[in-house]
């Protein structure tokens, strides 16, 4: 499968009642950034999934982690999506959102999900209409989800620098990565901002397979990517997943939780 649909192809599809289009948008420090950016202007029937308060675990101390299956299943619910439904997420192309969602969506088992490539300034740039109206949507009932193998916790991490097969690489952005002043042991940098060409568009296969080679990223070893609360790193796991990369996982914790422990190892960064 591609895991990404242009604007104009979306365009074509939008109103087919099998497909649902879902507004991820979210912002760094205001909780309620995507929501209100949504009641501004979204793409016309789009409904809001805020990845905090929505599909976030509420319960974990770290904010951010993944919802458990239940509460993912009652949001896929109010999102009116079933299991043959084809979801397409969006972001600002900021904050790659749409690229979580998707991941969400495939390590509980629905493979129909795709990222509008450029998000929403892509679908406006190329002339297609939004709207500001409440969206009304028919409930469904989706099935209780079971985890796939998508995504690493702290113990994976923590397994993967005794064993050392498996590769772990940060996806964090520069500012991010600097700000933090450290990462875990041995992780090679695959920002994923890097991963976006000038026009806002993911990098195409080649360019992709070219910069995960020169982070390490290999077919044969299992890869575990992580950023600071899981977001960069599922871009990435959506860049390398199209590029052919099966074996990777996003460690969900991120740097957000290895840091809160005295006792995981960092390592400076260079400088």
């Amino acid at each position: 499968m591609t895991y990404y649909i242009d604007p104009d192809e979306l365009a074509v599809s939008i109103n087919d009642p099998g497909t649902r289009v879902v507004d991820v948008r979210a912002g760094l420090g205001s909780a309620g950034a995507g929501r209100e950016a949504w009641e501004r202007e979204h793409i016309p029937g789009a409904p809001f999934a805020d990845w905090i308060a929505d599909w976030g675990d509420t319960e974990h101390p770290v904010e951010g982690m993944l919802a458990r299956p239940q509460q993912f299943a009652d949001l896929l619910s109010r999102l009116g999506v079933t299991p043959e439904t084809s979801v397409v997420a969006y972001d600002d192309n900021q904050l790659f959102t749409a690229s979580r969602f998707a991941w969400a969506l495939q390590h509980y088992g629905h493979e129909d999900v795709r990222v509008l490539n450029g998000g929403l300034p892509a679908w406006i740039a190329k002339g297609h209409p939004t709207a500001s109206d409440a969206v009304e949507i028919e409930a469904t009932t989706y099935p209780v989800p079971a985890p796939g193998g998508l995504r690493a916790e702290l113990s994976d991490v923590q397994e993967a620098l005794e064993d050392g097969s498996t590769r772990l690489v940060d996806c964090r952005m520069d500012m991010t990565y600097d700000a933090a002043g450290a990462h875990i042991p041995g992780a090679t940098r695959l920002p994923a901002p890097d991963l976006v060409g000038a026009d806002g568009s993911f990098l195409d296969v080649a360019q992709v397979q070219s910069k995960a080679e020169a982070a390490g990223v290999d077919r044969e070893h299992p890869t575990i990517l992580y950023c600071g609360g899981g977001v960069s790193a599922s871009a990435a796991f959506v860049a390398l997943r199209e590029a052919g990369f099966e074996n990777v996982r996003v460690y969900d914790g991120s740097w957000s939780e290895w840091s809160t422990y005295s006792d995981t190892p960092k390592e400076a960064n260079q400088t």
